[in-house]
């Protein structure tokens, strides 16, 4: 198996920022958690915005899921690092933090919408 893009420091720096700005991002509001619905801050949507459970539960689990999407996004940076050129490998990695961040979103809204807010009232 050939080496295509070859190993450098800074093409792994620019290959980690994707998974590294997820992580930044959800550590960020984790510690700086909206506590009542608002129209700037925090995971706005309807259903979020309908009930301070919804809008507690909305926020907490979509933080969690960013959390969790974050670490493949860092992992991947060392194959694509390794095996691609950094255009591929940023066109890759970049892609996958989009759908990283968008798929929180459809989790949560299809969870808000079955009601699982109401039966997972943990603080």
């Amino acid at each position: 198996m050939d080496v295509i893009g070859g190993f450098s420091v800074l093409n792994l720096g620019l290959n980690l920022i994707p998974g590294a700005l997820l992580w930044i991002i959800q550590a960020v509001v984790r510690r700086n958690m909206p506590k009542k619905p608002n129209g700037v801050y925090g995971y706005r949507t309807r259903r979020s915005m309908s009930s301070q459970q919804a809008w507690d539960y909305a926020n907490r689990r979509s933080i969690d899921l960013m959390a969790m999407f974050s670490w493949p996004n860092i992992a991947a940076a060392v194959p694509c690092t390794l095996y691609l050129d950094l255009d591929s490998a940023q066109l890759i990695l970049y892609t996958a933090m989009t759908v990283f961040c968008v798929l929180p979103l459809a989790v949560v809204e299809r969870e808000l919408a079955r009601g699982l807010h109401e039966r997972n009232d943990t603080n």
